[in-house]
């Protein structure tokens, strides 16, 4: 497939069949904003592939960008039905999309942010670049992740670099809100810096912040979390289990394998954490925030954000069972070896990049 004889979207007045076009491309943010039309209308892209061609930037956007397939609300709610699902596959191609979080000015507390809502394809070889603006320290009822908010398809070959700091009830992670049982976050990595400035004190659980996923019910192999993660103090009581933190998963249901995280990267008020997801609840028996630890395996932390870090294999207190880490070496040598194991042929291969931080080969 030439690229350069692939048609983008925005020369198209309606969505075409996907049996005449497989292949679209996006080249400007004009491409975003119709493939969001085009969702929205109901259609899911199913069995057509769309592929980054250039550097994407939606700053002219801002002030109203919805993640693709979220259908607005008129009403303050965090409800998350009603949405329309993205089903073919978005191929950053090694590609950069920037985009910021800007404080809304319609009154609502819900602020909804990422690229897409409900993922049931694959986004593969992407970069995200995703900045805020405005005091959004008290928006309640947002929440999301920076590709999306829903995962149930694949999510591989992703670097983002997140960049936000809101006030929420809500769930906030790296890559995304919720990975569902069906899917799938692979060779991916997180950096930079996430923050929920509000503190809770309703009953029940809320404000979950992972670097990877808040809440994971699928699977998460062979990732990379760096990003700082900064809240309020936990509340861990018979009532509440609020501001719950952690460098990979807050809450884990699913499987996490070969996942590694910056040491120390979580604080709450001042207290510096190193966990997984979040390992201890108290009596608040109805939030087990690791069910079953049996599924946590070769996972483990490194001390310095470098491709040469040394990674130690994460204790009990840490992912609520000893890890014995799969591969030897350092962090860049640990990811490229399940690379070259995986039977994912797509998988890409992890560098240095220019400024000598961790990549990927694109």
């Amino acid at each position: 497939m030439a690229l350069a004889l692939t048609k983008c979207i925005s020369t198209f007045d309606s969505v075409p069949s996907s049996s005449k076009y497989k292949y679209l491309a996006v080249a400007s943010s004009a491409d975003m904003v119709k493939l969001g039309e085009w969702i929205k209308s109901g259609s899911d892209l199913e069995g057509i592939t769309i592929t980054l061609a250039d550097d994407v930037d939606l700053a002219d956007y801002a002030d109203d960008w919805q993640p693709i397939g979220f259908i607005k609300s008129t009403e303050d709610s965090d409800a998350d039905s009603n949405n329309m699902p993205f089903r073919g596959t978005f191929n950053g191609n090694g590609k950069t999309i920037s985009y910021e979080i800007k404080k809304r000015e319609d009154g609502l507390d819900s602020q909804v942010f990422g690229l897409f809502f409900d993922n049931y394809g694959t986004i593969e070889n992407l970069v995200v670049n995703q900045t805020y603006s405005g005091d959004l320290s008290n928006r309640m009822l947002s929440r999301g992740g920076m590709i999306c908010a829903y995962n149930y398809g694949n999510i591989k070959n992703c670097i983002v670099m997140s960049d936000i700091a809101i006030g929420t009830r809500s769930d906030t992670a790296g890559i995304c809100k919720v990975n569902t049982e069906s899917g799938k976050v692979v060779n991916c990595f997180v950096t930079g810096n996430i923050e929920n400035q509000l503190d809770a004190y309703w009953r029940g659980s809320y404000q979950k912040t992972g670097g990877i996923c808040a809440i994971n019910y699928g699977t998460v192999e062979n990732v990379v979390s760096a990003v700082n993660i900064k809240t309020k103090s936990l509340i861990d009581n018979k009532e509440r289990l609020n501001n719950i933190a952690a460098a990979i998963a807050a809450r884990t249901d699913g499987y996490l394998t070969n996942c590694y995280w910056l040491k120390d990267s979580i604080n709450q008020d001042g207290n510096l954490k190193n966990h997984i997801a979040y390992t201890n609840y108290g009596d608040y028996t109805e939030e087990n925030c690791i069910p079953d630890p049996s599924k946590i395996t070769g996972c483990g932390w490194f001390d310095t954000n470098s491709p040469s870090a040394s990674v130690t294999a994460g204790t009990t207190s840490e992912c609520k069972s000893a890890q014995t880490l799969a591969y030897s070496g350092t962090l860049i040598q640990m990811l490229n070896a399940y690379v070259s194991a995986s039977s994912d042929s797509g998988l890409k291969r992890w560098t240095a990049g220019a400024d000598g931080s961790l990549s990927l080969d694109f």
